[in-house]
């Protein structure tokens, strides 16, 4: 597994996964996914190739991570569930090195918040917004 920088080649990708996914669907520029956007933009990729772009924003104290799934039919949920699971403690170190306190991310996909709360224990915490905040060492 290995983050690799989204760019301009990865647009026509994007605009399609974009299409296929009914929560993104005619709301997002694939260029708001871009390498240089945000805190940090990039395209995750597995040993096939890419199973998702992320984005990550300062949201407050918090990282908001933002996630342009692939469609099922070109990357499957198992290829998915490993590269968050891969992810997540690389993702928790850019929160660290910037001050955040925890995660934060919006959904109504019932699976991917039943992972996320299994997998990491991540709450609802209104808005269809779940949050894990980090453990504080005294």
């Amino acid at each position: 597994m290995k983050f690799t920088p989204s760019t301009e080649q990865d647009i026509e990708q994007l605009t399609e996964w974009i299409k296929a996914d009914p929560y993104h669907k005619g709301c997002l520029d694939p260029l708001w996914w871009l390498t240089g956007q945000g805190l940090l933009c990039y395209c995750l990729q597995d040993e096939k190739g890419p199973t998702m772009y992320v984005r990550l924003d300062k949201d407050g104290d918090l990282l908001r991570i933002h996630t342009q799934f692939a469609p099922q039919s070109e990357v499957s949920k198992i290829r998915t569930a490993k590269s968050l699971l891969w992810a997540f403690p690389k993702m928790r170190d850019v929160a660290k090195k910037n001050n955040l306190t925890g995660f934060v991310f919006k959904s109504i996909s019932e699976k991917l918040i039943t992972f996320m709360q299994i997998a990491f224990s991540f709450v609802p915490i209104g808005n269809d917004d779940y949050q894990l905040l980090f453990e504080v060492n005294k």
